[in-house]
């Protein structure tokens, strides 16, 4: 499990100024999760993945891992306990002078194990069959697609058995049909072999495909945490409707009516809610934004439309609302 408690961390800029990067931030990461943190490019997210294993030292505050204070450590006790631990980037950070297989045996190499050549390359070929690139053992990163580097540098992540694995935007230079693939495999790998995986992230399509849970992170701070079901189909901060619905979708910030968001779990998902409501009310309705989603084998969705700039239409709309099973609430 990871805690972390009242985080805060600061740089000092070479003018002598301070920048927060992140302030007060208190999350617990159960074992076997896979946790997502999402925000806007600054928002401080990529600090606080990197103060998980104390790349970045935290200015104040704690970082418990498995119940020890990672920030209390001597630099030995340090390197043990971030052996837990293993990262993967946006830009897959591979050795180009090493073949794929060479590159998953390299953490070994690091941990002590130089002696036992047989036994690396022999854990290393297990790994690459685990991420699908067992024939490409002898291939070098220049010979490899984007993909394929990061499912070497998941693999290579893996070598160690850690415990944790932390990805900061693994995803962001992958095309859609390529980033579908790699969290399909981070999923598996989460089922099959226990890691608790920790996704960064500013696009909310990698954290409803896989995450458990979400914290929104919001200048500096956390604005929002739930179960990615929940901060879906009802987000609180104005940072989490901006990342589930953009705002700057022309149709949105035109819109002069009154506005209501719908939102569906379960079964009423596919329920045709709008057409009943238009026929039973006989008032039209200007759909504006919609979307469903999958999250942990039950559909979820939500719906924003525009109520008619007749005040007795909009009224009686919102009566049948009222009495419906529906849930709904009027957006600002």
């Amino acid at each position: 499990m990871i805690e972390i408690k009242e985080l805060c961390k600061t740089f000092r800029m070479p003018d002598g100024r301070q920048i927060t990067a992140l302030s007060d931030i208190n999350l617990s990461i159960q074992d076997g999760e896979i946790f997502g943190i999402i925000g806007l490019s600054g928002a401080g997210k990529s600090t606080l993945v990197r103060c998980i294993n104390l790349l970045e030292r935290p200015s104040s505050g704690q970082v418990i891992v498995d119940g020890r204070e990672l920030t209390a450590l001597k630099p030995k006790e340090l390197r043990q306990a971030r052996r837990s631990m293993s990262m993967i980037f946006q830009d897959f950070n591979l050795l180009m002078q090493r073949t794929a297989l060479e590159n998953v045996c390299f953490p070994l190499e690091l941990n002590g194990l130089r002696g036992e050549a047989a036994w690396r390359k022999k854990r290393a070929m297990e790994l690459l069959e685990l991420v699908g690139l067992a024939d490409r053992a002898n291939s070098y990163p220049s010979q490899l697609s984007g993909g394929q580097k990061q499912r070497v540098a998941i693999a290579r992540a893996l070598a160690t058995e850690p415990k944790y694995l932390l990805c900061d935007e693994a995803t962001s230079a992958l095309d859609p049909n390529t980033t579908r693939s790699i969290l399909d495999l981070l999923r598996r790998i989460n089922e099959t072999m226990g890691v608790t995986i920790v996704v960064i992230t500013h696009e909310m399509k990698v954290i409803d495909q896989i995450c458990h849970r979400v914290a929104v992170i919001d200048q500096s701070r956390i604005a929002e945490l739930g179960r990615v079901s929940e901060v879906f189909t009802n987000p609180r901060s104005d940072i989490a409707r901006e990342l589930i619905i953009p705002r700057d979708r022309a149709v949105l910030d035109t819109a002069g009516g009154r506005r209501i968001r719908i939102t569906f779990d379960g079964s009423d998902a596919k329920a045709p809610v709008i057409s009943e409501m238009v026929l039973e009310c006989q008032a039209p309705v200007n759909i504006l934004f919609a979307d469903t989603r999958e999250f942990e084998g039950v559909t979820h969705g939500h719906m924003i439309v525009e109520l008619p700039s007749d005040p007795r239409q909009a009224e009686k709309l919102l009566v049948w609302l009222k009495n419906s099973q529906v849930k709904w609430q009027e957006e600002a």
